[in-house]
């Protein structure tokens, strides 16, 4: 842990040391009820009182007395370290336990018990180790936690009894921790790392203060650090003094920009498409079809046509996204608003910092107390209260609070469009862009009533998989787009009746052209490693078969033998696919057997499914690859976790349950050069959207989807940008089952989008 206590960058200089000696017991003092000191008390005399110096650090001037004894100190000397002034109550450490502004504990070692080590020379030859805690103080950043003896937190119990609880349970937390000491770390690094810095309160002759959020943190964990606390950080606040400085000018192009302009502006101004990768891009240069996809955008902009980007998973829509309105955002346009799904945003923000970090992006995210503060210090620059006056009209108004936005780019999620509308409608947005776009496939949905109320001079959608099941969600997202050539469902129902016709074909091919731009990766990236997909069939074992007769001819003798509870047979096809998974994904089903062996031998033999899989991946793991396994069911990840962990197979997961910011630090640990995770557990939904796992070359489907296309969203997690070895794609069907039948049904479904948006051409932006 020594490194840890390296990297803290605590001053150790200010910072005072518990007197690991037991505290002069003449020291008491008597209290009243309110914790105040009595009457006319007289200041206990200490007699190690350091005269006009801090009694940590020895220097003088800026001192503070203790109200109760004769100790005094700097502010920032004290433990907690505190802000000045301090109240006249205040009661040094000795004489008031600072253990009671805990907030939380973080880790327990045994540690020297001199404030550095290469201070041993004081006690001798031989080091005593005590334990000791290191504790995060109320009110103040990682940066200033402390490690604190044991000894103290004894003293403190008698007049804090709530101290014990908390020692105690996190007593309890280490010791249910599944996680190996190689994985823990009690203070990450990035919550010592400055992401961003909000505000900044000092007068000239004090030391500025500046609300630093720190990375992975929520805004509800900012805190204020004086400048010395974060002079590491030079960067980030050279960043939060340039945007500070920043408004809005109102010059041409913002005037040009604004809704009233918007259609002179726009239908005035030439289009002029990109011959090469932009300068403003700092990530470096796009390719070919993704400098296309820029200047489509761009040429949508100008003509003032709402448009879907429609790509195959894996060619970048993100970062051509960003490429457009970063070519924006040098013409002064903006701000723009980017919907996505909450699991996709950490990736949004990272692709901006590496693309466009020039702007200024915010994300919207997070409980009440965070988005008020996100509200607060990054929506809007303070009110300037000089006057603007209007060149048409010659009137003098106040600048209005559009004018002072203080972001270019808002990412938020799709819960927050609904919860937060009051906040985020009243905003004149200059694009909206929505990541996943087939989400608004239904009209009735609050998503899509929600953002149809926006004020938008520009919609894009982003969806490599625009057609899913049938042509009317297909219409409801060009309705969503233009509601006027997109007016009537029942028309479009009509008009394209039998849509099999060549005829039919080509006539919905004209009306898509200009709103639709889709390139497949087999014709723009050639020289992206080969995928191949096999579908092996398997049977059905012993056990399965019993159970699945039983399910049809719903027996429910067999079903409850074991004295489990009783399964649902209502949803039958559900049931059928969840055993031909496993049987122990069916209540009551799964022994409780003791013996580990005999345990992971009956878990084998029960599913002919994870036979074949255990055959698989031995091979696999002996010849150096690295799997994605998929499954429909968080029951299924348990029992696939379980098999992991038999076979001492190194691996991470991620499903539904877990949040934004660990979500990112799994796939960084596995995607990590040198990485030990042999194989990666996900949920077909929630670990198949904006993520990339291209370190990994093998991807097993355990179960298919309904919807083929998130499958296809699986597998493009690892078939990407940034793959360079073959990608086998392996898909376990039961034979003889519901999954045959399932595999038939999705066909059509993937025959549909082909004739639809797969012969469809892009349309020439030089026209």
């Amino acid at each position: 842990m020594s490194s840890l206590v390296e990297r803290l960058r605590i001053r150790s200089d200010r910072r005072p040391v518990y007197n690991l000696d037991e505290s002069d017991d003449d020291a008491d003092f008597v209290s009243g009820k309110s914790g105040k000191t009595e009457g006319n008390l007289e200041k206990i005399v200490r007699t190690d009182a350091k005269e006009n110096s801090c009694q940590a650090c020895g220097e003088g001037e800026n001192l503070f007395s203790c109200a109760t004894c004769t100790y005094a100190y700097h502010p920032k000397c004290l433990l907690p370290p505190l802000k000045a002034p301090l109240p006249d109550n205040w009661r040094c450490p000795e004489c008031f336990s600072p253990l009671n502004d805990i907030d939380k504990i973080l880790d327990c070692e045994m540690r020297p018990t001199v404030a550095d080590d290469n201070d041993a020379s004081k006690l001798g030859s031989k080091q005593i180790f005590v334990k000791q805690y290191l504790v995060k103080w109320k009110g103040l950043s990682y940066l200033h936690c402390t490690w604190v003896p044991e000894k103290e937190f004894v003293k403190a119990f008698k007049s804090n009894p709530r101290l014990r609880t908390k020692v105690n349970n996190f007593h309890r937390q280490v010791a249910s921790n599944n996680s190996s000491e190689d994985d823990f770390v009690a203070i990450r690094p990035e919550w010592t790392t400055v992401d961003r810095i909000l505000a900044c309160r000092g007068d000239d002759d004090d030391e500025k203060e500046y609300l630093v959020k720190y990375k992975e943190l929520p805004y509800d964990e900012c805190y204020w650090e004086f400048e010395s606390d974060i002079s590491a950080f030079e960067p980030e606040i050279e960043r939060f003094n340039k945007i500070q400085s920043r408004s809005r000018k109102s010059s041409a192009s913002k005037q040009k920009s604004s809704l009233q302009d918007a259609v002179v502006f726009k239908r005035s101004k030439e289009f002029q498409p990109y011959e090469h990768s932009p300068e403003f891009l700092s990530g470096g240069s796009l390719h070919p079809y993704q400098l296309e996809g820029l200047n489509f955008l761009r040429f949508s902009w100008s003509k003032q046509t709402h448009v879907i980007l429609a790509d195959e998973m894996g060619l970048g829509k993100t970062i051509q996204s960003i490429a457009f309105l970063a070519s924006l955002f040098e013409e002064n346009i903006a701000p723009h608003l980017v919907v996505a799904p909450l699991s996709t945003l950490r990736n949004w923000e990272r692709e901006f910092a590496t693309w466009a970090p020039q702007m200024n992006v915010v994300m919207y995210v997070g409980t009440s107390q965070a988005r008020a503060i996100i509200r607060e210090y990054e929506f809007y620059h303070p009110k300037n209260h000089k006057k603007i006056k209007k060149k048409k009209s010659g009137q003098i108004v106040s600048e209005s609070k559009q004018d002072r936005i203080k972001f270019d780019v808002l990412l938020t999620s799709y819960e927050m469009i609904n919860l937060d509308t009051t906040s985020l409608k009243p905003i004149k947005w200059e694009c909206m862009i929505v990541d996943e776009g087939h989400r608004l496939k239904n009209k009735d949905s609050k998503l899509f009533l929600s953002l149809k109320q926006y004020t938008t001079n520009h919609r894009t959608l982003l969806t490599g998989t625009p057609l899913q099941n049938n042509l009317d969600e297909l219409f409801m997202l060009m309705h969503f787009l233009d509601a006027g050539k997109f007016g009537s469902l029942e028309e479009f129902q009509e008009q394209f009746k039998d849509i099999s016709q060549e005829m039919q074909i080509s006539r919905l091919h004209d009306m898509l052209a200009p709103h639709l731009l889709r390139r497949l990766k087999k014709d723009v990236m050639k020289q992206l490693p080969p995928k191949k997909e096999l579908i092996l069939r398997v049977d059905l074992s012993s056990k399965q078969k019993e159970y699945y007769k039983a399910i049809l001819t719903r027996n429910y003798q067999i079903l409850t033998r074991r004295g489990g509870a009783q399964i649902s047979l209502i949803n039958v096809v559900m049931e059928l696919r969840k055993l031909c998974c496993h049987p122990y994904m069916l209540e009551g089903v799964e022994p409780d057997i003791e013996d580990a062996n005999e345990a992971y031998k009956q878990l084998l033999e029960s599913s002919g499914k994870l036979q074949l899989l255990d055959k698989m991946m031995v091979k696999l793991k002996e010849q150096g690859h690295r799997v994605l396994i998929y499954s429909q069911f968080q029951h299924m990840l348990d029992l696939l976790e379980d098999y992991c962990t038999y076979k001492k197979w190194q691996y991470e997961r991620i499903d539904g349950k877990v949040g934004g910011a660990e979500r990112q630090i799994r796939i960084d640990r596995f995607n990590a050069k040198n990485s030990s995770r042999f194989c990666f557990l996900l949920s077909t939904r929630a670990g198949g959207l904006g993520i990339n796992l291209a370190t990994a070359d093998t991807v097993i489907i355990y179960d298919s989807d309904w919807n083929p296309h998130a499958d296809l969203q699986a597998m493009a997690r690892a078939h990407r940008l940034g793959q360079t070895n073959k990608v086998m794609i392996y898909r376990l069907v039961t034979r003889r089952s519901i999954e045959e039948r399932m595999m038939q049904m999705t066909k059509k479904k993937m025959v549909l989008e082909h004739l639809v948006v797969g012969r469809l051409k892009a349309q020439n932006i030089n026209q």
